[in-house]
């Protein structure tokens, strides 16, 4: 006669241990400790935060301060401070001066208002020398990016090159204060293209 095992019985748990599978480690593969660079020990850092915004981590063994975290001015100074060697920006600055221009031109044959006229003999003029301070800055960078240098010695080479020439030559003075002109509002034009840039390529 076969035995039959009541509901209760089949359902029960087994006495039996569960072979556990190991769930895999978080950091399989990397180093979840660093080594303070003030006591030489291995550690976790600690993130020190204030109002929310992280400010620096410090080492919980001596409190040494192991890295600092960039604030929100900071971040955004950094976009016009990073030098990319990319000819984009001598582009749109070549076809904005170029559009000015054609806009100049139009303006002169259709007899537009003066002031049309005006505002594209300016832009023509305003974007014509940004481009080509952007033109100059990639040669520079590029230069010293070809040769392994810093780019830093190359700059302080031309600033006293032209603080040379301004002494010699008075008259030059008017030229390069309008290219240093140039090359700030560059700079700034640039900067905040790429900030603009990021913002939404992070928000994305």
């Amino acid at each position: 006669m076969a035995s039959t095992s009541s509901p209760s019985s089949r359902h029960a748990p087994s006495s039996r241990p569960r072979r556990l599978t190991p769930i895999a480690s978080r950091f399989a593969g990397r180093h979840s400790t660093v080594n303070c660079q003030a006591c030489n020990r291995s550690m976790v850092p600690r993130v020190v935060t204030y109002y929310g915004q992280p400010l620096r981590s410090v080492c919980p063994f001596c409190g040494a301060t192991f890295m600092k975290f960039s604030s929100g001015l900071q971040r955004l100074l950094r976009h016009f401070q990073t030098r990319s060697l990319s000819f984009s920006a001598f582009k749109w600055l070549t076809l904005a001066a170029l559009c000015f221009g054609l806009l100049g031109a139009v303006s002169d044959w259709v007899k537009l208002p003066v002031n049309i006229s005006l505002y594209a003999a300016f832009g023509t003029i305003g974007f014509g020398l940004m481009a080509l301070a952007e033109l100059f800055v990639q040669c520079v960078e590029r230069m010293a990016a070809k040769q392994c240098h810093e780019s830093n010695y190359y700059w302080a080479g031309f600033t006293a090159i032209a603080i040379i020439s301004a002494n010699q030559n008075h008259d030059l003075v008017n030229y390069l204060l309008l290219f240093s002109l140039a090359l700030l509002v560059r700079g700034l034009i640039v900067g905040s293209v790429r900030a603009l840039s990021g913002s939404k390529s992070y928000r994305a």
